[in-house]
Order: C-alpha cells, then structure tokens, then sequence
C-alpha cells in the first residue's frame, strides 16, 4: 500500500527515505539519556551504520507492501529534525480491519505538544490511507504520560488484556485504548488537519 506523506500544523508524517540518514544517525547517536523505560535510548555509531539504515528501509517498504507493518517518521517542519515515529501494526483485515496503533516522541522533544500533534495525524493516516476500522493502543498500565495523550486524541479505554505483551521476557498485561474512524473523523475539524 502506498503510504503519503501528512501534514499537520508543525509536523510531517513519512516514512523514511535514503537521504535521512544523517537525520536518523543524529536522532539516534545522540539523543539525551532515556528518561523512563519506554524512552528512545541512545545507540553506538556501530549499531547505526549507513547500511543498516538502508536494510531498515527496505524492511519497511516490504512490511509495508506486505500490509503487515507501517511505519511513519516525525519530522519537524522547520528543522527538519527527525523528532519521533507513529507505526501500524496490522493485526487482521477482511471482517475486522484492525490494527495495534503505536506512538512516541523522543524526549528531546517533548512537552511541546507534539505527541498529540503526531498522533491525532497518525489517526486519520489509519483510518484514510490504510481503510482500517479500529485502531487498538497497547499501553502499559504504568505508563501514564502515553494513556494522557490516548484519552486527549480521542480514543477510548475498552480494558485490560491480560498478558497481552512479551516484553523482557515476560508476558505483560496492557490496557487498551481504542478509536473508531467514527470517533474521530466525525468531530470538527481540529488544529492538526
């Protein structure tokens, strides 16, 4: 599926290109220290080799065109910078249209009001470029700053699913926050449109 480019107010959502390697190698080389455990930690030279960033690309593209995997770079409009990424995670099509809807900021950049920014854009790339229904936030139940930004973009608690998630070698329970296109391209317009 072809994935086009969004505009919001200060942000471009994209996918990666060949020219935003030393954009990527910056964003992740030398980001500040990570802040909490979900937070972008910082990667040797080594790990961010030119080539890899290539093979990332092309990753991308097929999981892409597969439709398995999407994902969407956070670029600043003025600076270009790379400042976070949005991913759609497709877990069925045909009846149920749905998929895991990922987000984040990296912390350089944060309590700018990019997060919501990127994600209210990251909606509507769900629900208008890949025609899914439902949109589904895996979110760890101890992670308050990213269930705030689930409940200000609109999306709505449907519970908790029981070890849910493998991560650190354990199954993780995770509440769920949901969005229909019907909860959010029905309202009025908003600032990121």
């Amino acid at each position: 599926m072809m994935r086009k480019k969004v505009h919001s107010k200060r942000l471009i959502l994209r996918p990666l290109r060949k020219s935003d390697y030393t954009k990527w190698f910056d964003t992740y080389v030398n980001c500040p220290p990570s802040k909490n455990k979900w937070d972008l930690r910082p990667c040797s030279a080594q790990q961010c080799k030119k080539s890899k960033f290539i093979k990332r690309i092309k990753s991308h593209r097929k999981l892409a065109n597969d439709d398995h995997y999407y994902w969407y770079g956070v670029f600043h409009k003025k600076s270009a910078e790379l400042i976070g990424q949005i991913d759609f995670t497709v877990f069925f099509r045909e009846s149920l249209q749905f998929c895991n809807f990922g987000y984040q900021i990296y912390n350089r950049h944060w309590s700018k009001g990019y997060g919501q920014e990127a994600a209210r854009a990251g909606l509507k790339i769900g629900f208008r470029q890949l025609k899914l229904h439902r949109l589904e936030a895996a979110i760890n139940l101890d992670n308050k700053k990213s269930i705030r930004l689930a409940k200000a973009i609109g999306m709505h608690r449907e519970g908790i699913k029981k070890r849910y998630w493998f991560e650190n070698g354990k199954w993780v329970d995770h509440l769920i926050y949901v969005a229909t296109p019907e909860d959010i391209l029905s309202k009025p317009a908003n600032r990121t449109s």
